[in-house]
């Protein structure tokens, strides 16, 4: 479906389609951006390797190199092609207390997160330039901007988005479309295909505590 599609199943579903509308175009064009990225974020749909943030240069004695904001979760890592080790900041801590104090350089053999937000902390420092190559879980590569634009998750998930536009649209407080029942409605027909919804918190235990600590916060 293209954004266009989208916003006339919008309208056809909550009868918002006489000007003027209770959701301006732009607006349920930020609800339909709102919805593939948690879709993507709930449900893992999108994975990468090929991406251009995916391969990531580095030089003789860098300490970091910077993550696209994109990137939700790096599931494996490539130094130079050799599998390369992804790893919290706490979980160096565990296996190598000095590693920050280590100035020897050779070729990274793990990659650290938690460290610097935004960034991959490389260990040992590099002695020679070189290449990161990821496999990731993202977000979409591009937003929903134009009529013919369409969503990067698969056809099939299409018409759920709909489902959070209409969540989003029924949420306003506003007398005239404001309907917590339907709201509700159109949020679990969402969940029952993406998944409840992670708070940020857990998003970050588990992509920089899954492997040291027994659960995620609540």
């Amino acid at each position: 479906m293209t954004l266009e599609e989208l916003i006339v199943l919008y309208r056809a579903q909550s009868f918002d389609n006489a000007e003027p509308y209770f959701c301006s175009d732009e607006l349920l064009t930020i609800y339909a951006n709102e919805a593939q990225e948690e879709a993507c974020r709930r449900g893992e749909l999108l994975r990468s390797s090929s991406a251009d943030f995916c391969t990531i240069a580095f030089d003789a004695g860098d300490e970091s190199v910077a993550l696209d904001n994109r990137i939700v979760r790096i599931k494996s890592a490539r130094v130079n092609g050799k599998t390369a080790s992804v790893v919290t900041s706490d979980m160096m801590d565990e296996l190598f207390p000095e590693w920050r104090n280590d100035t020897s350089q050779t070729t990274p053999t793990h990659l650290i997160e938690g460290e610097n937000t935004g960034e991959l902390s490389l260990w040992p420092r590099p002695a020679a330039a070189g290449t990161i190559k990821l496999t990731v879980q993202r977000l979409p590569l591009d937003r929903l901007a134009n009529d013919p634009d369409e969503p990067e998750i698969r056809p099939e998930l299409h018409p759920a988005l709909v489902d959070w536009m209409l969540y989003r649209a029924h949420s306003r407080e506003d007398q005239e479309i404001f309907n917590e029942t339907k709201a509700a409605r159109a949020l679990a027909r969402y969940e029952a295909e993406f998944g409840r919804k992670a708070s940020g918190r857990n998003e970050a235990w588990s992509r920089y505590g899954e492997r040291m600590n027994a659960a995620p916060i609540a």
